[in-house]
């Protein structure tokens, strides 16, 4: 049997990024100058995996029927439309084949879901010292139609604050409090998670960029995704999502692509490009510099 734990990496500089195909295809961490960024969960890390009994794993999250592994990983949209209120196990769990590698590109394909008859692929690309692309595209293999939203969420170290920039500052609970833990400013809204504190709320990302701070000193992170489009509509009503654990020291990133009635054979495809600046001052947009105040909270 292989080892279901092995990674693979991919670094330029201080850059690292750890793969792990064997559990859902993830990015399992991004650590740079020594300095890991993803959670990786301390009570499944590195237990023996039955695919048959995944539900039957150790967790200190009983409200959630699933393994949480960790890392980055591609789930699909809605959740509405996953079984017993868990993401498809062959997808979020099994193992996803090597396809394509070279010193800075992975390709990894999941197989066909029994149960949505969708297959997922996954191409994490290092593009420099402090950014990589990943895209997520995913295939129906079934016979009918399906409504399908790519779903990538991120399992980030907590302490951290994630930002969004948007004209008219809100944000939209989905379950949980998140009492004095979001703080909307005159051109931004700002998550502080700082605490264990279960909620997740939606927000709207019109300039289509995501700040995260990784901890309370550490880097900054800058997520783009494709530019929304008028008509676009997404499987959770918001692009772009935010859970916080009260259980685990982690807090979830969670981006949405517009969702697509999936026919028969047909792809759809869901871009990230991420780019971590170690100094604030370091290339960064120049509308984010204007921006004081949103910065201010981001620090």
């Amino acid at each position: 049997m292989p080892d279901r734990w092995s990674v693979l990496q991919l670094q330029q500089g201080d850059l690292w990024l750890t793969l792990l195909p064997d559990i859902g295809g993830r990015l399992w961490d991004v650590s740079i100058q020594g300095r890991s960024l993803l959670f990786q969960n301390p009570d499944l890390d590195g237990v023996e995996v039955d695919d048959t009994r995944i539900a039957d794993l150790p967790t200190r999250s009983p409200q959630f029927g699933f393994p949480l592994w960790g890392g980055e990983k591609t789930w699909i949209a809605p959740d509405s439309s996953w079984e017993n209120g868990a993401p498809f196990p062959v997808l979020d769990s099994g193992s996803y084949q090597i396809t394509s590698r070279t010193s800075t590109r992975i390709d990894m394909t999941s197989a066909v879901c029994p149960i949505s008859h969708l297959s997922v692929s996954r191409r994490i690309t290092l593009t420099s010292e402090n950014s990589w692309d990943i895209e997520h595209i995913v295939a129906n293999r079934g016979t009918s139609s399906r409504l399908t939203g790519i779903w990538s969420v991120m399992m980030l170290n907590t302490p951290a604050k994630i930002g969004v920039e948007m004209d008219h500052p809100a944000f939209y609970p989905v379950f949980g409090s998140a009492e004095q833990m979001v703080a909307t400013q005159s051109r931004s809204t700002v998550v502080d998670c700082s605490r264990l504190q279960e909620f997740k709320i939606g927000l709207q990302n019109p300039n289509n960029r995501t700040l995260i701070r990784c901890g309370t000193d550490g880097p900054l992170l800058i997520c783009s995704v494709p530019e929304p489009q008028q008509g676009d509509r997404f499987a959770h009503h918001r692009p772009f999502e935010v859970f916080n654990s009260g259980d685990y020291a982690y807090c979830e990133a969670e981006w949405h692509s517009p969702v697509h009635d999936l026919e028969p054979n047909e792809t759809m495809s869901f871009r990230q490009t991420f780019r971590l600046l170690t100094d604030d001052t370091q290339q960064m947009p120049a509308s984010l510099t204007s921006n004081k105040e949103f910065m201010s909270c981001m620090s």
